[in-house]
């Protein structure tokens, strides 16, 4: 999951998946890596032809970057949109990973053409959510506690039909308490990482995207190599298939 430093630094181990040549550019340009939230708005637009996803997925977003700052990580400017990342996966066999596989069928084809960067972060810089959970404040659906699962089923619809038509203000309680988890204990679940900015301090290595040669990365603070292509197993990802990146 991570590692502690002196003073009890809790550092997380994070996959993000990105285009590498961007964030060379950005580190060389201006020290640090930030998405654009209108950079990324115009890239789904021509992906799907229209607004209609942007439109609907944009809110959720928006409340991440809400939960952000509240948890003491201001937004860096105005343009700033998460850079998403994957701290933790479970496969088929409830397993739980960090590295993600794209041999697996939950990343396979998801990411095609981009290198996947090894992140070390320290976790006050980080918003960990339940992936499954955040498609509750995708869908803006109730949200019901992580152990929902284990409940018999006429139990969990009787919490649906109860909290079903919940004010927001009720739900925004329920997302913050279910769908946000603590980096210092992570459950074995799919769990995705929000940060603002990384630097090249933060970068502990890079895989390159499928069918490239292996890269070597020589800045002044560390001197990377990325290692096999295409490592990866990795688990078909319940609800949504889309994955929630920002580039």
């Amino acid at each position: 999951m991570g590692m502690l430093t002196g003073k009890e630094i809790l550092l997380l181990d994070l996959y993000s998946f990105q285009r590498w040549p961007d964030v060379r550019a950005a580190f060389d340009r201006f020290g640090s890596y930030t998405p654009s939230w209108s950079a990324a708005r115009r890239q789904a637009v021509a992906d799907d032809g229209d607004t209609d996803w942007w439109n609907a997925i944009s809110p959720a977003y928006r409340w991440m970057m809400g939960e952000m700052e509240r948890k003491g990580m201001p937004c860096p400017n105005p343009d700033a949109a998460p850079l998403w990342a994957w701290a933790r996966w479970v496969d088929s066999k409830g397993e739980a990973h960090t590295r993600p596989d794209r041999r697996y069928s939950g990343f396979r084809d998801q990411y095609v053409g981009l290198e996947l960067l090894h992140l070390r972060v320290d976790e006050r810089r980080v918003l960990c959510t339940d992936f499954d959970q955040f498609h509750c404040v995708i869908n803006n659906w109730p949200c019901a506690p992580l152990d929902a699962g284990t409940w018999p089923p006429a139990e969990y619809d009787r919490w649906l039909d109860e909290h079903w038509d919940d004010p927001p203000d009720a739900k925004a309680v329920q997302y913050r308490r279910n769908a946000i988890v603590d980096p210092k204990r992570l459950p074995d679940r799919w769990i995705q990482a929000c940060l603002w900015t990384i630097t090249p301090h933060d970068v502990a290595d890079i895989r390159p995207a499928c069918g490239k040669p292996d890269t070597i990365w020589e800045s002044s603070t560390t001197a990377m190599t990325s290692i096999a292509a295409c490592p990866c197993p990795v688990v078909p990802v319940n609800g949504c298939n889309r994955s929630p990146t920002f580039n």
